[in-house]
């Protein structure tokens, strides 16, 4: 790192944030260090880094506890301030840094950012990255304060706020608090039946696979292809989420996972672009560091789709598969890939 940080200042933005961010990583549980060298950040003149140091912040300290719990005092003002920005990364900070923790304290300064009152398009960012945030640091634990809190808030939201992207990192917060819990998930997918907007299919399909994910269960597989057979140009979310929802529900178990794969071929042949685009996420999740050849081979002629959205998706899954294992097969592809996209900003990134 050099001493008058210019590396931080040649991005713009959201550059600037994950640059910052970056520090979290390259510093990774080292809690005392870390911080001394993070902290300056928080004090910059740039918005972008002021919210990348806080995200570091809570990347720094994932899973570290520390009687002095820096993480929540540096942030804690951050949540309750003004600037858009801060919040949401402060309320993304939180949720990594105490994942599975299940800190009531953590949930009562997220809770009110997620009952809050809409003010403008921003606003809906706050309110779901704080969702999510509860689900990750619930995870698995069906709480019912945070649970009904995420239910409640997408029952009153407008269509316009609904129709809002981040709209679903909400639903996928719900879904991580009942993570792995099965039928204790039932009561909230009735409840998210009720809403009358498009995004209830694509939330009650999170939410149920989040709560299978791991299981095996074949008869829920079917249900998601069930889901997939539909032929739908628009609307069709919720036949991502229930794609990649086959990878979760399957992976881990043999059988299950080699029935998957043929299952992901047939969707490549016969549905939709839709569904197509969340074919090789769900390869991705099936095979987390598990770089089988016949997969990444796969993946490989998936990277060259003249679907943008396709190529990126697979790009995204081999670094997935290949995720801690230096499979030096996968770096080289990857590299070839750069130079292919050189010109495509988002192939690069």
């Amino acid at each position: 790192m050099t001493p008058d940080n210019e590396w931080l200042y040649k991005n713009k933005d959201h550059g600037m944030m994950a640059a910052s961010a970056s520090l979290g990583l390259i510093q990774l549980w080292n809690v005392e260090e870390g911080l001394a060298q993070i902290d300056k950040f928080l004090y910059s003149s740039e918005e972008y880094v002021k919210a990348g140091a806080a995200l570091a912040v809570g990347v720094l300290s994932s899973g570290v506890r520390n009687d002095a719990d820096p993480t929540l005092a540096l942030l804690d003002e951050h949540i309750n301030g003004d600037s858009h920005v801060m919040k949401c990364a402060a309320c993304t900070g939180l949720g990594i840094a105490y994942a599975g923790s299940a800190r009531e304290d953590v949930m009562e300064l997220l809770l009110p950012i997620v009952e809050q009152e809409s003010a403008g398009p921003t606003t809906m960012l706050e309110v779901s990255l704080a969702g999510l945030a509860l689900g990750m640091i619930y995870v698995g634990k069906c709480d019912d304060a945070a649970g009904g809190t995420i239910v409640q808030r997408l029952m009153e939201a407008s269509d316009e706020e609904l129709d809002h992207s981040h709209a679903k990192f909400l639903c996928l917060g719900l879904g991580l608090l009942f993570l792995g819990r099965m039928e204790k998930a039932e009561a909230m997918i009735e409840a998210l039946r009720t809403i009358e907007h498009k995004i209830s299919k694509f939330a009650a399909i999170v939410l149920e696979t989040c709560a299978y994910a791991g299981s095996g269960n074949v008869l829920k597989v079917q249900e998601m292809l069930h889901q997939c057979a539909e032929h739908l140009e628009e609307d069709a979310e919720h036949q991502m989420a229930a794609v990649i929802g086959i990878g979760l529900i399957t992976m881990g178990e043999e059988v299950g996972a080699e029935m998957a794969v043929r299952s992901f071929e047939h969707l490549l042949h016969y549905c939709e672009l839709p569904v197509k685009r969340a074919v090789p996420l769900a390869l991705g999740v099936l095979n987390i560091s598990n770089p089988d050849f016949s997969v990444i081979d796969q993946l490989s002629r998936m990277s060259h789709d003249p679907d943008a959205e396709i190529s990126q998706n697979a790009i995204l899954a081999m670094g997935l598969t290949s995720a801690g294992t230096n499979n030096s097969r996968v770096a080289g592809l990857l590299r070839q890939l750069s130079e292919f996209y050189s010109k495509e900003a988002g192939h690069v990134f």
